[in-house]
């Protein structure tokens, strides 16, 4: 996470660390105070990779799901967990997520357009 927080911040993003042990209520409630186009989620452990699917879930049973871009990476995520979740991008490393994150960017703003 904080690699990946290094890496988004070098290359002209603004990040909100909203910590670890994130519920799905939190992001939420952080997507909601700081408006960004891209949430990014981190695992270390396999332990923690079931909250990604309950929080991209919890964004689409309240409505948020199309506002938003959700990135999911770590150690133990692969690209095909990210899909069975439904994210809409896999960060195989932090510079993977850097690449990642700009092209969610253009695709939104695309949307938006």
């Amino acid at each position: 996470k904080n690699l990946c927080i290094m890496m988004l911040r070098g290359a002209g993003f603004t990040v909100y660390d909203l910590g670890v042990d994130t519920s799905p209520e939190d992001f939420a409630d952080g997507f909601e105070e700081y408006q960004p186009d891209v949430i990014g989620m981190s695992a270390l452990l396999t332990t923690t990779m079931p909250n990604m699917g309950r929080t991209i879930q919890y964004f689409e049973d309240i409505g948020l799901r199309d506002d938003v871009r959700l990135m999911v990476g770590g150690a133990p995520v692969t690209q095909e967990f990210a899909d069975e979740m439904g994210a809409d991008a896999y960060g195989e490393s932090a510079v993977d997520a850097v690449e990642k994150a700009k092209e969610l960017i253009v695709l939104l703003k695309d949307l938006r357009d």
